[in-house]
């Protein structure tokens, strides 16, 4: 009987002027979206080809991840070129994007369409399901026959999720096609793996949406009113709550600003300064390599604990932030990308050991310098770190979202 309803859904949408609008707006969205970000992709791509360092350079620099093509999180700070001196290192320039407009709007990736416009698609799939039904009287006549309420839920459930995964599955495997087409952006084996979680990660996210949308076409007797709360629902889960948790987090976790931190390694560097040439008026190159040590060693202490704020202030935001499925799906397909949070983490520790290197090698007056090599996390690595919560969150939330549709269905008063 499931599987009859699911048919008789899927044919209903496929008649439904609604499904068409729909799919042809997912379909301009999502392409436009990879269009448009595989373009500033190429754009840093050619910076990083003018900016890549020069053999025996001590410069730590890597070429943009394609994979911020669909999720660009932060690429662009990941991919910043940076330069290793005597006193530790100095941010030259980061592979900003192509288009300026991105500064004053979200950047239109793949992952900022489906966070915003398919969970809306999906919560205006749901949000009739129950209530239309009981306003025509269509859902009393189905239930006086032999058709339980949790097989009527499930069918509807599934015929509109089909109806959703499979065009917007379809739309998004083409658009990754066509870009790969492209020479100048080469997917891995590993990207094409990673590119199948993010695709998995989205259908959850939106399954999620519309179970939601059906939990309160359950809870409701007009579909007006469905559409009204889901509409105030979907912008506290997708805008506010996102926000307030990271406003939150910084009234709890007090830091200084960076500019701080700039200050105060500025007055080391110059105290040191004066400290070696205030001896006698000369510049002794031995004493000097003393104070290079010493230096960095503050500047380090400096950074160590500023950093340590910095993640405690981040792994509060996103504690109070995972209240929101959205932001959950945007820490988990960004992991899973090799462009969040974590990833960024651990590039700035790799540049810290780089750095280390280098001035060591400085010192001991060794040339030429090692190159500066860096290795993205790989899948596994990415979900042992936190990823992992993050999809729990998201399918478990799903799961929790169509219980309660089906437990409101069941007490649900169709007359």
């Amino acid at each position: 009987m499931t599987r009859t309803i699911a048919r008789k859904e899927i044919l209903a949408n496929l008649v439904s002027y609604r499904f068409y609008i729909v799919i042809l707006l997912a379909t301009v969205l999502v392409g436009t979206s990879l269009f448009v970000m595989a373009r500033d992709y190429k754009a840093r791509l050619a910076d990083y080809q003018l900016n890549k360092p020069a053999p025996g350079d001590p410069t730590a620099v890597i070429p943009p991840n394609p994979l911020s093509i669909l999720a660009k999180g932060l690429d662009e700070s990941i991919a910043r070129s940076i330069a290793i001196g005597p006193v530790g290192f100095d941010v030259l320039s980061g592979q900003k994007a192509g288009n300026s407009v991105y500064a004053f709007f979200p950047t239109p990736d793949f992952v900022y369409v489906v966070k915003l416009v398919m969970s809306l698609v999906a919560l205006l799939f749901g949000f009739d399901q129950i209530s239309r039904e009981k306003e025509d009287g269509t859902l009393k006549l189905a239930l006086s026959n032999s058709v339980s309420r949790a097989s009527l839920l499930a069918g509807k459930w599934l015929g509109n999720f089909l109806s959703l995964a499979v065009p917007f599955t379809v739309v998004t495997c083409l658009g990754i096609a066509l870009v790969g087409l492209d020479p100048s952006v080469r997917f891995s084996a590993g990207d094409l793996g990673r590119l199948a979680w993010i695709l998995a990660l989205s259908l959850v996210y939106i399954a999620l949406f519309l179970s939601l949308g059906f939990l309160v076409s359950a809870l409701t007797q007009r579909s007006a009113s469905s559409l009204v709360v889901l509409l105030f629902l979907w912008a506290g889960l997708v805008f506010v709550l996102p926000n307030l948790g990271t406003l939150a987090a910084r009234q709890i976790v007090k830091m200084p600003s960076s500019k701080a931190l700039s200050e105060k390694r500025q007055q080391i560097w110059t105290s040191n300064i004066l400290e070696v040439y205030a001896k006698d008026g000369r510049w002794h190159q031995e004493t000097w390599n003393d104070r290079i040590v010493a230096i960095n060693r503050e500047f380090d202490l400096l950074e160590d604990d500023y950093r340590r704020q910095t993640g405690r202030l981040v792994r509060l935001s996103k504690t109070i932030n995972r209240l929101s499925p959205a932001a959950s799906f945007v820490y988990a397909a960004t992991d899973i990308a090799g462009t969040g949070i974590g990833e960024d983490t651990r590039y700035k520790d790799s540049v810290v050991r780089y750095k280390n290197q280098i001035i060591d090698g400085i010192i001991r007056g060794k040339r030429p310098f090692p190159a500066f090599s860096y290795r993205y996390r790989s899948a596994e690595q990415v979900l042992a770190e936190g990823g992992l919560v993050d999809i729990a969150w998201l399918v478990i939330a799903a799961v929790l979202a169509f219980g309660a549709g089906a437990v409101a269905m069941r007490r649900y008063d169709v007359r």
